[in-house]
């Protein structure tokens, strides 16, 4: 059964099994190709299991990471609204379970092609406003809060939340590494290291099973507004 993403959740079930009869199911092992940047568009992706992460070649030849997509999720949107090719690359985290939707359903001639279109822009609505996130991240002037508004960021993406002494809290699981965060706030993975045991030293943090447990969000958000974000 397929978990739809907010966007086509609401279509009706005769539509949804339009999608899945113009759709392919896909397995990628840790670290798969889905597609290079660049790569001519076949198919708009749902992450049905697993973890995507999507970066980008910017024109110096350095690699930004922005974004890490949890199931239930898209992505490759972008491309499939172009027409023409991807604007960024996807690689599998550990093992990734996707259904492509080929491109062609989105202007195909049917009851359904106006709801389709809604739902692909909804798509894309979203997935610039974090590119637009990400393009402010990247001009704050210091390390420190590149790395709190990441960390911020991907932890509300991905809404992944336990109990901590009492309380519920979001967190990061071990899928973003150190290494990640470091591509997503232009730092080294040493730096990166040495300002998360800083935070968990002051107690804004925790860090447990290669999990970042956000104990205080405001102090990390502090870090970024005293920027002018």
């Amino acid at each position: 059964m397929v978990e739809w993403p907010l966007e086509f959740d609401e279509l009706c079930d005769e539509a949804k099994s339009v999608l899945r009869c113009n759709s392919s199911f896909y397995v990628y092992k840790n670290n798969g190709i889905i597609y290079f940047q660049e790569d001519e568009v076949a198919s708009l992706y749902i992450v049905l299991s697993g973890y995507v992460r999507l970066s980008y070649l910017i024109e110096n030849g350095t690699v930004i990471l922005y974004e890490v997509v949890p199931p239930r999720q898209s992505f490759g949107e972008l491309g499939v609204f172009n027409g023409d090719y991807y604007l960024d690359t996807a690689t599998a985290v550990g093992e990734v379970k996707v259904m492509a939707i080929h491109s062609r359903v989105f202007n195909m001639q049917n009851e359904f092609k106006s709801g389709f279109q809604n739902a692909l822009r909804n798509l894309i609505s979203r997935r610039c406003r974090v590119y637009a996130e990400i393009t402010k991240n990247l001009h704050l002037n210091t390390l420190s809060a590149r790395l709190a508004q990441s960390i911020l960021r991907l932890a509300k993406s991905m809404n992944n939340k336990m109990e901590y002494n009492g309380r519920k809290v979001r967190y990061l699981g071990g899928m973003v590494t150190q290494s990640d965060l470091g591509s997503m706030a232009r730092g080294t993975r040493g730096n990166v290291n040495r300002i998360l045991k800083l935070w968990k030293r002051e107690g804004w943090i925790a860090i447990c099973n290669r999990r970042i447990i956000i104990l205080k969000p405001l102090e990390l958000e502090n870090l970024v507004f005293e920027e002018g974000f």
